[in-house]
């Protein structure tokens, strides 16, 4: 079926009675509107991340738990595609000298922009005793045993 020879853009533009000149410009300005949505996205996860760092920067050992959290941030990231809790989990490891030690991991690091976070885009925060000790897994990792690892 051949398309209507009556029906063309000059004819839907001269029945809308503007001229080419502002239809150009009308054109210009929506692909600039089109182009500048897609860098309007803000990734939260990377917000997180970042801020995350910085605030590895105002730990000290010897702060308490409430003080550590307060500082690292409670906000979750609520992203568009996922959901990341601050920290992302926690845990309690016994450590090679048979205490606890209260682990925080805080998402820090991205390897891949996969939608996963592994253990190694975390950094661990370590208290004792309710106390901050120390953080990164160097330190964790002198104060408690590897998990083992399995392979197929």
């Amino acid at each position: 079926m051949d398309p209507d020879p009556g029906l063309s853009w000059r004819s839907i533009i001269k029945s809308l009675r503007i001229d080419e000149d502002t239809m150009k410009k009308i054109i210009v300005l929506l692909s600039l509107i089109l182009a500048g949505c897609s860098s309007i996205y803000l990734d939260t996860s990377d917000l997180l991340r970042n801020q995350n760092k910085e605030n590895l920067n105002k730990l000290s050992a010897g702060q308490p738990k409430n003080l550590v959290m307060e500082l690292m941030g409670r906000d979750p990231s609520k992203g568009i595609f996922m959901w990341i809790d601050n920290p992302y989990r926690t845990e309690v490891l016994t450590g090679k000298d048979g205490k606890a030690y209260e682990v925080l991991y805080y998402y820090t690091d991205m390897k891949a922009r996969d939608d996963k976070i592994t253990d190694d885009e975390l950094t661990p925060v370590v208290l004792q005793d309710g106390k901050l000790i120390g953080w990164g897994y160097p330190f964790l990792d002198q104060r408690v045993p590897p998990k083992p690892t399995y392979s197929r």
